[in-house]
């Protein structure tokens, strides 16, 4: 598992191992604890996680026990403005259990901003025309991703805790009577109506009509300050797509040329590294609500 560190000294040490901060991505290789690594300035140690739900589940698990936990998820289709604005407002809350959701799909969508990619010492084209080629590559994902963002809202609708199990033993002394109590529990009709509303061609079409909209502000074709798809699409693979273009070089130091999540990892953390007012707005409040967190709890 990757362990992150921030700070040298002893105390700094003692700091980190009293305050985590939990991301999604798989054990030994995650680019959410790379880049946040390179961000933020508090000792604090930074581990993966898993997927959003697992990152959850734990959340709720272990915050009572553990009041220095904290935690960190991608914003998925089903999560509204309210509960991510919320759990930024309200961190560090015992009722949201230290978690915070990005307020864009993923840590890789707020480097898609080619103005803020120019900065990158790796970075050998001009900011119009990475906005062209992004512009071309977010296109020819947006219907794609759309789709998928349906099915995610769908899929996470109907994992909502729908129904109760009943309380108390009484009516229950014999098969029929027990079986007859639970056929006629009136939540199983309704959940039957809600998948079959939520599933159906017309629903559908309403789900994909709204994502497309959302995603670009009505336009015909997608413009780069219209819309939310910067924030909705998949940045990590759009992210991809632009570093791993010839819009980048980056060398070991024996001369060989990166490629993949390395090439990508190095860019990042050039820019990570720079003037902490100059980086976007979440990751500067980002890194002061853990800052005043761990100044707060020393």
């Amino acid at each position: 598992m990757i362990r992150a560190v921030k700070g040298g000294a002893p105390e700094n040490v003692l700091q980190a191992a009293r305050h985590v901060l939990f991301v999604e991505g798989a054990p030994g290789d995650s680019f959410d604890v790379r880049a946040l690594s390179a961000l933020l300035d508090s000792p604090i140690t930074i581990k993966p996680l898993g997927p959003s739900y697992y990152v959850k589940s734990v959340a709720e698990a272990l915050h009572p026990h553990h009041p220095d936990y904290y935690f960190l998820i991608d914003r998925d289709p089903h999560h509204t403005d309210e509960e991510v604005e919320t759990s930024w407002v309200n961190f560090p809350d015992a009722n949201t259990h230290n978690l915070l959701i990005w307020r864009r799909r993923e840590i890789e969508n707020y480097f898609l901003d080619p103005q803020y990619l120019a900065r990158s010492e790796y970075c050998k084209a001009t900011a119009p025309d990475m906005e062209s080629a992004l512009l071309e590559f977010a296109q020819a994902r947006l219907y794609f991703d759309a789709a998928n963002w349906v099915i995610t809202a769908v899929r996470e609708s109907q994992k909502r805790n729908w129904i109760t199990t009943f309380k108390s033993p009484g009516g229950f002394d014999s098969y029929d009577s027990a079986l007859e109590r639970l056929k006629a529990r009136p939540e199983f009709a309704k959940r039957g109506s809600d998948i079959e509303s939520s599933v159906s061609a017309a629903e559908l079409e309403r789900r994909f009509e709204e994502a497309v909209c959302k995603m670009t502000g009505g336009a015909k074709r997608l413009e780069l300050r219209q819309g939310g798809w910067i924030a909705m699409l998949r940045g990590k693979k759009l992210l991809a797509q632009l570093v791993n273009s010839n819009f980048f070089e980056v060398r070991t130091k024996s001369g060989q040329a990166l490629q993949g999540w390395d090439k990508i990892n190095e860019v990042v953390k050039d820019l990570l590294r720079q003037d902490k007012s100059t980086q976007p707005p979440d990751f500067q409040e980002l890194n002061e609500l853990i800052a005043n967190r761990v100044r707060g709890a020393r």
